[in-house]
């Protein structure tokens, strides 16, 4: 079979179609990998806030960072990832964008959504965040947040992101876009916390059902923007899942986010685009699910958790297209040898190839991978991944 381009095989593998090779794809780089590709970015992630990312006015004893300034700062910071992404290599590659954080004092971070980390060093010279706590404790923190974002307003700037990096990437790999941080599950539990969402469910069913509706609403048209944009796809994040199991029984998932999400999905497929659910930990209980509601893909079958990738590949292997499987707590570390790359590759290839809809991938993005263990994963895909497997 002739040579294809990184968008016919990524695309192709997904519907089940013959390739080439197995395509290889990036869930997101961090600063660390990005700074090696390309070098460092002229102001973005320098490792301290400096002017003019702060004013001199002081709210609570701390700088503040003005928004213009942070938005500008992020919008460079995640270009620079996305476009080391593209020059590495990859076949297909989830494009991060979302310029909605806040900064009410030089150590926290807000995502619009309701939700405070600390803004922290990252060990490799630059600043990232660890989220910190909930942002909404009660219906008057509710009320009274002040960053509640505008679908609109984000959904037009991911639109005018996502021409230009398109326009520049669009052939050169097959790119998913994502425009706001964060899936519905994943956003309910950081904005009320993991141990207080189940009484918001039962306490606060109004406030829930608002918050669900703002965020169904962001996906949806921050979704349409990116695809009119031109890109090929959408990779959406929502951590459903404990490393031993889903975080609520599967009933309830289906009950809150199930409707929610076939409009989601189906809204991307009625433009064109094929979907990728990412969700970290063990989904084996969802996976049917995640299909039902239209799922194309799903990342990043964990493998310290409990899922069996290889058993899903039996079971789902022709219904939903696996993406994942090279662990980064080890294999991608400092610590690892290439050759064990290679092996490891080697055997996804061999087991999970074979009729198609395999996208071979890391199960994380994370600051300790260097970028010289991907470039070996990738080198593995394109030197073992032609078809017939062999």
């Amino acid at each position: 079979m002739t040579s294809m381009s990184p968008v016919e095989r990524v695309l192709r593998t997904m519907e089940g179609k013959p390739v080439d090779r197995v395509p290889c794809f990036s869930a997101q780089l961090e600063a660390r990998q990005a700074n090696e590709i390309l070098g460092k970015p002229s102001s973005a992630e320098t490792g301290k806030f400096e002017a003019p990312w702060i004013n001199s006015i002081e709210r609570k004893g701390h700088p503040v960072v003005e928004p213009d300034f942070l938005r500008l700062a992020l919008a460079e910071t995640l270009n620079h990832r996305n476009q080391a992404q593209v020059e590495l290599g990859f076949d297909g590659m989830w494009a991060y964008y979302d310029d909605t954080w806040q900064m009410p004092d030089a150590g926290t971070l807000a995502l619009t959504s309701g939700a405070l980390c600390s803004s922290i060093p990252d060990g490799h010279g630059n600043m990232t965040y660890m989220y910190r706590e909930a942002g909404i404790k009660s219906p008057e923190d509710f009320e009274a947040w002040p960053y509640w974002p505008d679908p609109d307003d984000v959904a037009h700037r991911a639109y005018e992101y996502y021409k230009m990096f398109m326009k520049k990437n669009g052939e050169r790999a097959c790119i998913f876009g994502y425009g706001f941080f964060g899936g519905l599950f994943e956003s309910m539990n950081w904005t009320f916390g993991i141990e207080k969402t189940p009484l918001w469910i039962k306490r606060n069913p109004a406030y829930v059902k608002r918050f669900l509706d703002l965020l169904e609403e962001i996906s949806i048209k921050t979704h349409t923007a990116i695809l009119e944009a031109g890109a090929h796809g959408i990779f959406q994040t929502d951590d459903f899942a404990f490393k031993t199991g889903p975080f609520m029984r599967p009933a309830m998932i289906e009950e809150l986010f199930g409707e929610r999400y076939r409009r989601i999905i189906k809204n991307v497929h009625d433009r064109g685009g094929k979907y990728i659910l990412h969700s970290c930990g063990d989904n084996t209980l969802l996976f049917d699910q995640f299909i039902d509601w239209g799922a194309d893909g799903c990342h990043a079958y964990e493998n310290t958790s409990n899922v069996d990738i290889f058993k899903e590949k039996e079971i789902h292997g022709d219904q939903v297209t696996i993406v994942g499987g090279i662990g980064i707590d080890y294999l991608l570390s400092e610590r690892s040898k290439d050759e064990e790359i290679v092996e490891k590759v080697k055997e996804l290839i061999s087991k999970l190839g074979p009729g198609g809809r395999f996208l071979l991938s890391p199960v994380h993005s994370e600051d300790s991978v260097p970028s010289a263990k991907l470039k070996v994963m990738i080198d593995a895909v394109k030197e073992y991944g032609a078809y017939p497997i062999k």
